[in-house]
């Protein structure tokens, strides 16, 4: 047993790092290759491929941090907004120290948690559930009309019809949707507006009080807790429905709720038996059900992958900042662009390119109007709200 959790570390963080710093690899992926490969394998073996799938997520989720920031492409939408601000003022490297120092402190917080969610979520579970639609429609208004304007609802509107105009429609719908809505919209802004990068520098220049680092990372953990009860909404839709902060809180409260996420769906796959993303529904498939001693296995490889991906994640992002000395970020730019835009062609086809295109045109609305982009979360919301309808 103690090979299969060593060797199962080793390849899921292996994995994890590809699919972090690779726009278009994400886990959900991996997580279809690995469960494709267990009709090949005895029932002994199983127990190796879920901490590779666990051991992977819990990974990506911390190492995405480093191309949110530099490359303006990343599976957590709304740490591109934060971290490209700081990439702007020469802070990447800072930005993305901050992410996981948010990751980091989430996973430890999480843990003293989680008796008290195994307790509570069965119950609250059960009180929510007659009334998810309106708590939902609820916080969807809250999110809209913050912003005393049109355009934020215009944006949350369209986003949402192209979300159910494409989820049941094309293959692995949410790269095209999401990378559209966020990443490409976001280096395309960046390329029109002729965006300078400056060197970025490599030491402590930013600082953040222990209070607020605090009040970030304790509110990460509840809001990331909370929200696995709620079906359809990702982190980033948590995250977006808090109140507005500094770019530096609000990094390591998305570094803290991303990174939660995973731990918490664990919970909640052994509370409620609800698989809320592709690594738990992956575990699923595999096993059923998770025992305690089994759910207190994965919990501790989590620690220590979250440990590993850290480390890797700051010394990334110092290479990354290197990498911007010698090449122009327009170069970069482009190079993302043109693969986001092939790996949607590889992944979804030519219907998926169209999704692409139309997706990057709706989330060029928001910085040209000057509001959040946390509007286009439209596109998972409001297909979730006719769900639960």
């Amino acid at each position: 047993m103690l090979i299969d959790i060593f060797l199962g570390l080793f390849i899921g963080i292996i994995f994890g790092i590809i699919a972090g710093l690779l726009p278009g690899i994400h886990t959900n992926l991996i997580v279809v290759l690995l469960v494709s490969v267990a009709s090949f394998l005895s029932s002994a073996d199983l127990l190796l491929l879920v901490i590779i799938i666990i051991t992977t997520a819990i990974t990506s989720s911390i190492v995405d941090a480093v191309p949110s920031v530099f490359l303006g492409a990343s599976e957590d939408v709304l740490s591109l907004l934060p971290g490209h601000k700081l990439l702007k003022k020469g802070a990447g490297i800072e930005a993305v120290k901050f992410s996981v120092v948010g990751s980091l402190l989430g996973v430890v917080s999480g843990l003293f948690f989680i008796p008290v969610f195994i307790l509570l979520f069965p119950i609250l579970f059960t009180l929510l559930k007659p009334v998810l639609f309106w708590i939902l429609l609820a916080l969807v208004m809250f999110l809209v009309i913050r912003e005393k304007s049109v355009w934020p609802i215009i944006i949350f509107v369209l986003a949402g019809l192209l979300g159910m105009l494409t989820l049941d429609v094309i293959k692995q719908p949410l790269f095209p949707l999401l990378s559209g809505l966020f990443g490409a919209s976001t280096l395309l802004f960046s390329l029109l507006k002729q965006v300078e990068i400056p060197i970025q520098r490599k030491t402590d220049i930013l600082r953040l009080p222990k209070k607020k680092l605090s009040i970030s990372v304790l509110t990460g953990v509840l809001a990331g807790s909370i929200v696995t009860l709620f079906p359809g909404l990702s982190p980033a839709q948590a995250a977006a429905l808090m109140p507005k902060q500094k770019p530096l809180q609000f990094l390591v409260l998305l570094g803290s709720i991303g990174t939660i996420d995973v731990l918490i769906s664990l919970v909640t796959f052994f509370t409620i038996n609800k698989t809320r993303n592709g690594a738990v529904v992956g575990i699923n498939q595999l096993v059923g059900t998770i025992s305690s001693e089994l759910l207190v296995t994965l919990l501790s490889v989590c620690c220590v992958a979250t440990g590993v991906a850290v480390i890797f994640s700051l010394f990334a992002a110092k290479w990354y900042a290197s990498l911007l000395d010698y090449i122009e970020y327009d170069w970069i730019s482009v190079v993302v662009l043109v693969f986001l835009f092939v790996m949607t062609f590889f992944l979804s086809g030519l219907l998926g390119l169209l999704v692409f295109i139309t997706a990057t045109a709706v989330g060029l609305l928001a910085p040209l109007t000057g509001c959040s982009r946390s509007h286009a979360m439209g596109c998972l919301l409001i297909p979730t709200l006719v769900v639960l309808w």
